[in-house]
């Protein structure tokens, strides 16, 4: 089998599962399967084997991460549900002062970013976001854009949302690892994106309706601040205590204990437990134990589904010699190899409309190419996840989400998230390019 018949097929492999995904409107999950399944008959599998190898590829890939997105999905939603995000987004606001409020948003945004959803992150504090807009005369364009990218930005780099928790498991990169690198890599990134959405001054005013469910809202029924942040940061801290202890003492009692309390099923999981707290005296209800954690349930299934999906897809890549054959041609091309991870996540993005489903499937791609390339799985993991950012446009959930509730229109939509987003995305990608130049990662 020729090199030229491998990388043709390969080609019209990625280029169908993208049509199916993004045209046809096929479910990720199916049109990677698809996409597998072809490509090994064409690579010339034995098709007694097919079956066999997909469900290696799938199982091998969500054993470590499954119950991690699970388990993240359901911090996520307490913290919806008990208004724990409403009282950060207010913290924020007194912290940095009425003068610069955007920055505020930015800071409660990128927080909240790392366990939810950014779509949810609009949706819950649009409301508090329209009725600042009032009283400080600023534009929605502005704001909502601002909300919008802060979660945009860490829900694309720092786990345990569902992206990058699977890009990370893909890339055999530790979550303690991805999630210190993610962050130093969303900070400069959200920095651009908010002072890009300062130079966006187009009149545009909140919705009504928004406005007026803020000023409605009981302060008085919200969580505490301590309360409210304790169960994000505390698999944060339990995560960073395993990673110091094993690099400080290995073979103490202590590590040994921490080996398991700072794993990331662990460390989410006591999250969870603490966020408990936000419930009162409804955390020993139906709703809370049972309902709140179907509802789980159904946000982890997609992101569980494709992460195995692009497992199975990887390893026909990997095993046909797909990916070595790739890797050879960049290496001797003489292009830079760090920008095939980022054009790749770039391109599913923008072709599909869905970062997670970017960041997973180009860390799919990309894995088995690494050696040869010459990248560290931290590199490639950080270029998945800021190519994943790069031109929100109307394909997008995200984007009409944040363009419809701030009362935009869809050039003004295209300008103020398209542009914050790549100017996030590029902000990203070359800080990624420079600290793999200079071997950093």
């Amino acid at each position: 089998m020729s090199t030229a018949y491998i990388l043709v097929s390969f080609a019209l492999v990625i280029v169908l599962m993208i049509v199916l995904i993004s045209k046809f409107h096929v479910h990720p999950g199916i049109g990677i399967l698809v996409s597998s399944i072809i490509l090994a008959i064409a690579l010339g599998y034995n098709w007694s084997d097919i079956e066999g190898n997909i469900n290696s590829g799938f199982s091998g890939t969500i054993k470590s991460v499954a119950i991690v997105i699970f388990l993240g999905c359901i911090l996520g939603t307490v913290l919806e549900k008990t208004g724990a995000a409403v009282r950060i987004t207010k913290w924020a606001i007194d912290l940095v002062g009425e003068k610069n409020i955007i920055w505020a948003i930015a800071i409660s945004s990128f927080i909240l970013g790392i366990p939810i959803f950014a779509d949810s992150v609009v949706i819950l504090l649009i409301p508090i976001v329209s009725l600042l807009a009032v009283k400080t005369n600023k534009s929605m364009m502005s704001y909502g854009t601002a909300l919008y990218l802060g979660a945009l930005t860490t829900a694309s780099l720092v786990p345990p949302t569902p992206g990058p928790v699977s890009a990370a498991a893909l890339l055999g990169v530790p979550l303690g690892q991805a999630i210190l690198w993610g962050a130093l890599i969303s900070v400069p990134s959200v920095i651009g994106a908010t002072l890009y959405c300062k130079t966006l001054k187009d009149p545009v005013l909140p919705k009504q309706e928004y406005v007026l469910a803020a000023q409605n809202t009981d302060e008085a029924k919200l969580p505490g601040l301590t309360q409210s942040l304790m169960p994000i940061l505390l698999p944060l801290i339990l995560i960073g205590i395993s990673t110091v202890s094993t690099l400080l003492s290995p073979e103490s009692g202590f590590t040994n204990v921490m080996a398991f309390l700072g794993s990331p099923l662990a460390a989410l999981f006591a999250g969870c437990l603490m966020s408990l707290v936000l419930t009162g005296p409804k955390w020993k209800t139906k709703e809370v134990l049972n309902n709140w954690v179907e509802e789980a349930c159904h946000s982890a299934a997609m992101p569980i589904i494709v992460t195995g999906m692009g497992g199975a897809l990887a390893w026909f890549v990997k095993d046909c010699g797909v990916a070595d054959t790739v890797a050879d041609a960049v290496a001797g091309s003489g292009f830079p190899a760090i920008l095939i991870p980022i054009i790749i996540a770039m391109l599913i993005h923008v072709i599909t409309g869905s970062n997670a489903l970017a960041v997973m499937t180009a860390a799919a791609l990309v894995e088995p190419m690494l050696s040869t390339l010459g990248i560290s799985p931290l590199a490639a993991f950080l270029a998945c996840g800021t190519g994943a950012l790069m031109f929100k446009h109307t394909n997008s959930s995200g984007f009409w989400v944040t363009v419809s509730m701030s009362n935009m229109d869809v050039k003004q939509g295209i300008r103020a998230v398209g542009g914050a987003s790549t100017v996030s995305g590029f902000i990203g990608a070359a800080l990624t390019c420079l600290l793999w130049a200079f071997h950093v990662i």
